[in-house]
């Protein structure tokens, strides 16, 4: 294969390989904002979680500071401590669905960050290579026009020392 079409070819690759890395970091993107969305549905989570547990202790301060009321009211405080708690109940079984989905998010950037990797190391020896190949091809170049050049001067020189050289 000559010079010229080995390098022709690594332009080809190298592209190829450029492109590969930039569909990798698009893909990182891609799972960085599903790691973010998973979080924040995590956090999210959290502070409902927390907001029924106040729920919860501001009712039970109700019920242990003794102030009653008619027998009604106790029973509709006492349902609606019952729905909180099971609420929250709810909420904290949710919570382990959201950690898991948030541990899946982690585990699908780590991979596709791996992935990125991999294909910029790629690029960059696809890139080296292609240098090399392109510096080669000069330096064979420039070999050949000093040649050509002193070939051309050699005439000259015969004919200025008269035929001597």
């Amino acid at each position: 294969m000559s010079g010229r079409d080995r390098i022709t070819l690594l332009r080809r690759l190298a592209r190829l390989r450029a492109q590969r890395v930039e569909a990798a970091r698009r893909l990182v993107a891609v799972a960085q904002d599903a790691l973010a969305r998973a979080q924040a549905a995590l956090q999210a989570r959290e502070e409902s979680i927390a907001a029924l547990g106040r729920h919860i202790e501001t009712l039970d301060e109700w019920f242990a500071s003794g102030a009653g009321g008619d027998a009604r009211l106790i029973e509709g405080a006492l349902s609606r401590r019952g729905l909180i708690v099971d609420r929250r109940e709810a909420e904290t079984e949710a919570r382990a669905e959201d950690q898991r989905a948030v541990e899946t998010a982690q585990a699908e950037r780590d991979q596709a960050l791996r992935a990125l990797m991999r294909a910029t190391a790629r690029h960059d020896a696809v890139d080296g290579q292609l240098r090399r190949a392109v510096a080669q091809r000069a330096g064979r170049r420039e070999d050949q026009e000093q040649l050509d050049f002193e070939e051309r001067g050699r005439p000259r020189l015969q004919l200025l020392m008269g035929g001597r050289a």
